[in-house]
């Protein structure tokens, strides 16, 4: 009897325990469930090489990914297109150089970039100048900056290049310079880079678009290799008149979303990146944020998980996510895509 009673106290407690664990496990799976509903993200298949800190650009409805941090914070020479319409991505010409922290900006058909790091060590900022021809999938040596730069903005009004800001060559000052590149000259053979105003306050690893006719410096931060300190200030520059104008600030101090900010439909955007207040350690940040011409910054959506330097873009409706760095100078080769907001 005792043998009885003892069988029947184990299935019932293996019946408990399964109970459990089915009850336990239809809740974990209708979190999920719940969780991929609201933030609206599908995963794509992973990327060929996990980026971070790449240059990026769209063009013809493709997402196209220039260089950036490869495992172990190197700089890499590959680059790749995303072609949404069948999920392909193709190997494009490698970089003349391994190079990180540029800015990309389309003239028509052709990708120029500027400065950056070829890897992540002091003495590595870099002074080079290229253009990328995408049709024939062919770069072009320009007129190098008057000094190396790593972290600066790149930015095209009109005919002529802005490149300002960024690290001197000790990774650690930020230089307040602004110098221009006449295109049409340079097309002639006759280009110099010349002086501009100076930003207002020098800084490095801040975003920069052309917006309205106008260039826009959001954020970025202090001293890239000690202090790294965060900044929520926003600075436009009027071509018309070369003078330096307050924008609306950031909702927090914000770097490393280069690769990740655009203009789209009227608004810019900033993927991920990260913020770091004084005496605080850097926080990675999954907000998607947007301004409209004449607004405040917005958090318009959130991303999977928070990222560090991430490659983003919209085309068509959708708003595409690749690579990034969850943190601790980790590299990742996910991807998702969602409506965009």
């Amino acid at each position: 009897m005792r043998e009885v009673r003892e069988s029947s106290r184990h299935r019932i407690r293996t019946c408990q325990m399964a109970s459990v664990s089915a009850t336990v496990l239809v809740a974990v799976l209708s979190l999920s469930v719940a969780a991929h509903a609201q933030d609206g993200w599908t995963k794509l298949p992973d990327m060929p090489v996990e980026k971070w800190e790449p240059g990026v650009v769209v063009m013809d409805d493709k997402l196209y990914l220039f260089g950036g941090y490869t495992d172990g914070v190197t700089s890499s020479k590959v680059s790749n297109i995303f072609d949404p319409s069948d999920g392909n991505w193709t190997r494009i010409q490698d970089l003349p150089s391994a190079i990180s922290h540029m800015n990309m900006v389309l003239d028509g058909r052709t990708v120029w970039f500027a400065g950056g790091y070829k890897d992540g060590y002091k003495g590595h900022t870099i002074a080079e100048v290229w253009s990328y021809d995408i049709d024939a999938d062919r770069y072009t040596a320009a007129p190098l900056l008057p000094e190396t730069r790593g972290g600066g903005g790149l930015a095209l009004v009109g005919r002529t290049l802005h490149f300002m800001g960024g690290t001197e060559v000790d990774r650690n000052t930020d230089s307040p310079d602004h110098w221009v590149l006449d295109l049409d000259a340079w097309a002639n053979g006759s280009a110099q880079w010349t002086h501009a105003a100076p930003m207002p306050v020098p800084r490095n690893q801040f975003a920069c678009v052309t917006f309205g006719g106008k260039i826009y410096a959001m954020g970025g931060q202090f001293h890239h290799d000690s202090e790294q300190l965060d900044q929520a200030r926003v600075d436009i520059y009027d071509p018309a008149t070369d003078s330096w104008s307050a924008g609306p600030p950031l909702p927090k101090g914000h770097s490393h979303a280069e690769g990740g900010t655009f203009v789209h439909g009227g608004r810019i955007y900033m993927v991920g990146g990260h913020t770091t207040a004084p005496g605080e350690s850097k926080q990675v940040d999954a907000n998607v944020l947007a301004l409209s011409r004449g607004g405040q910054w917005e958090v318009v959506a959130t991303l999977p998980m928070p990222l560090s330097s991430p490659a983003a873009g919209i085309i068509g409706d959708k708003l595409y996510v690749a690579g990034g760095s969850p943190g601790n100078s980790a590299v990742q080769a996910d991807m998702w895509v969602t409506d965009a907001p």
